[in-house]
């Protein structure tokens, strides 16, 4: 999000938008997410200097795996502080929803395994 912003500033016309159309649609797909039942992804962190505060707070559920103390504090700080890093953390994220987090198992899975998975789930062999 910071590069497409900066990206648009660098080739920015005085006739185009301020903002790029990208982010303002993304913004736009957040705000309507909820009511029209779109989920919305965004691996990484919402750049807050981007997409504004009010757009950031619009994603409900936040999955954290290996995150500092400081990325816990700036994306789930209604769930508390921080748990302690754990010496083996590999399929293990912390799922934040409504002032709570848990621990849970993650499922690791390579590009071809998603594409497999959501093309024909009844595939149990692979």
């Amino acid at each position: 999000m910071r590069r497409l912003a900066r990206y648009w500033e660098a080739f920015w016309q005085k006739d185009d938008l301020k903002t790029s159309p990208a982010i303002t649609a993304l913004e736009e797909a957040l705000w309507a997410g909820r009511s029209a039942r779109v989920h919305i992804i965004l691996v990484g962190r919402p750049q807050i200097s981007v997409l504004g505060a009010a757009a950031h707070e619009l994603f409900v559920t936040v999955i954290l795996a290996r995150c500092t103390v400081e990325t816990w504090q700036r994306l789930a700080p209604i769930a508390g502080p921080a748990p302690k890093q754990r010496r083996s953390p590999q399929g293990r994220v912390h799922v934040v929803q409504q002032c709570d987090a848990h621990e849970t198992q993650a499922i690791w899975m390579t590009d071809a395994d998603v594409v497999n998975w959501l093309t024909d789930p009844e595939d149990h062999e692979s």
